[in-house]
């Protein structure tokens, strides 16, 4: 669909894209016609395929890996194995599964496939060195999905109680509490120092970071936030909620702060940050090392290049399986309904 930024980059970079003309909700009808209409476009088999999809719709995408080859499914979510997320059918297929931290690994053993952690590669490219500057006003920011679960009402909660003024709070992102959020915004009478900045794009990271000197996410529900990876290598400190993976973000980083999800914790976090921030004792200098040693763009493309083009190498001689008939699958499927 048009406006999605991996579509746009397609563009400029040698990647064959296939999709179908009911790409936009088409359900049942994009699913038959991919299965129809795959069958001639794709006329060389791969060696790797690498699938977010691990429903049944996976096994049909196995047809186009060579005898040898390698289907290597992926998740990026909680740090736990929800019950139907791989198809029983679809792990017969798997030759090894990437999870995004190694805290998700022993959740995942369950596959009975190997289990590898990388996470995803944040597009962070020519983040510029911090450097440190005199703060007078603190500037804070929320930034993800305005979804319920992500905390945005947790944090204009605790705002009036901060005692970091003068400070303001920038809302990065949209979605369906968007309304809902300014409403609050209002009748909190936070106008003044509490902004919403809508959605942002890849090109405007860079400006938005240099204007920012917290972030704060304080989720429900995560996996491992692509947005606190962006933070790091921006050299951007942040306070966040104790939930996922993320409790690995803090591991020796004494520069952020994760806590357990309750407003007093959470409240006392920002407001230590605040301090820090202020007396220069929270460096973002030393967050971008830490970024870089851990999860640098040199040394995460050098973990992906290994799992998906030196795959014997990453994950062990290949272990023969027998494929499942997809006709019988699709029969089950036509029966019982495709969702």
């Amino acid at each position: 669909t048009e406006g999605v930024p991996i579509q746009e980059a397609l563009r400029d970079i040698r990647v064959r894209c296939l999709s179908t003309p009911f790409a936009n909700g088409g359900g049942r009808s994009s699913t038959l016609w991919s299965m129809v209409a795959w069958q001639a476009q794709i006329r060389d088999k791969v060696d790797v395929l690498y699938t977010f999809d691990t429903t049944w719709f996976a096994v049909f995408l196995s047809r186009f890996v060579k005898p040898d080859g390698y289907v290597i499914g992926t998740h990026a979510g909680p740090p736990h194995l929800e019950k139907e997320y791989v198809h029983p059918t679809t792990r017969q297929i798997l030759n090894g599964f990437l999870v995004e931290s190694a805290s998700q690994v022993e959740a995942y053993r369950s596959l009975g496939v190997p289990i590898g952690a990388i996470p995803h590669l944040a597009n962070v490219c020519g983040a510029p060195r911090w450097r440190q500057r005199k703060i007078d006003t603190l500037r804070v920011a929320f930034m993800g999905r305005l979804d319920r679960n992500k905390g945005m009402y947790r944090l204009l909660n605790v705002w009036p109680s901060l005692q970091i003024q003068p400070a303001t709070l920038h809302i990065y992102g949209d979605g369906r509490e968007r309304l809902g959020l300014e409403k609050e915004v209002r009748s909190l009478g936070l106008d003044e120092n509490i902004r919403l900045m809508g959605a942002w794009t890849t090109e405007e990271l860079p400006a938005i970071m240099d204007k920012t000197d917290l972030v704060v996410l304080p989720s429900e529900y995560e996996g491992f936030p692509l947005v606190l990876l962006e933070c790091m290598a921006f050299g951007v400190p942040f306070v966040t909620s104790d939930v996922g993976a993320i409790s690995s973000l803090a591991e020796d980083n004494p520069d952020v702060r994760v806590v357990p999800l309750e407003n007093r914790a959470i409240a006392s976090a920002i407001q230590e940050m605040a301090i820090g921030i202020r007396r220069g004792e929270i460096r973002g200098d030393r967050l971008q090392e830490y970024h870089r040693k851990r999860y640098g763009q040199e040394e995460l493309t050098r973990q992906w290049v290994s799992a998906l083009m030196e795959p014997e190498n990453f994950w062990g001689p290949k272990k023969q399986v027998k494929q499942p008939s997809l006709s019988r699958l699709m029969l089950q499927r036509l029966t019982r309904g495709f969702n």
